[in-house]
């Protein structure tokens, strides 16, 4: 076994946060539907929505609020977490200069792109294991500030909870969040 750390071009190919797209348990349909718009790094259109839910029996009314609100949230997320730590924007700061400023609301607009994907099919449990490894990787070779994503992430999902009235919608929303924030903190265990 070679002991050598993949180089960062690697994990940006490797690093995939999506895996429902190789979930047996999900029609092919949906499952080609999802991996066409991931490979594309795109929200889905309200056509392959309607598929996804009526394949998955689930209301679209929720992923279609968030589909709509996907923009403005991740922006609102964004000015909650610069309110919260300004410093990380400043020279110094973990998210200088713009440039990584940018990756991080990119990133946050990706994590909440596929939440979108995993609750139209109404699964909790919907990252890529090796996908993930290779981005927690990418993320420590690059010296991404986690605890500001966390950050940005809570925020982001109190900001899809508001307005969602129906305990099972809050429910599922709430451990997508738990999924992803397990996935993207989950330390390395060395056997």
């Amino acid at each position: 076994m070679s002991s050598q750390k993949p180089d960062v071009k690697t994990l940006i190919q490797n690093a995939q946060v999506q895996g429902l797209s190789t979930n047996l348990a999900l029609p092919q349909t949906t499952r080609t539907i999802i991996s066409k718009a991931d490979q594309a790094q795109r929200l889905l259109t309200h056509e392959e929505l309607e598929g996804i839910c009526q394949a998955s029996a689930v209301d679209g009314g929720l992923p279609g609020n968030l589909l709509n609100r996907a923009d403005q949230l991740v922006n609102k997320a964004r000015a909650h977490l610069l309110e919260a730590q300004p410093q990380l924007v400043e020279p110094g700061g973990a998210l200088f200069p713009a440039e990584r400023a940018e990756a991080c609301w990119r990133d946050c607009w990706n994590f909440l792109r596929v939440i979108i994907y995993a609750v139209a099919c109404n699964q909790s449990t919907f990252t890529n294991p090796q996908g993930m490894a290779a981005l927690r990787e990418l993320y420590r070779q690059m010296n991404v500030p986690t605890e500001g994503m966390n950050i940005a992430l809570d925020q982001l999902k109190e900001l899809v909870l508001e307005g969602i009235s129906q305990e099972s919608d809050q429910q599922l929303i709430r451990d997508c969040f738990r999924h992803l924030s397990a996935q993207l903190n989950k330390s390395a265990v060395k056997s």
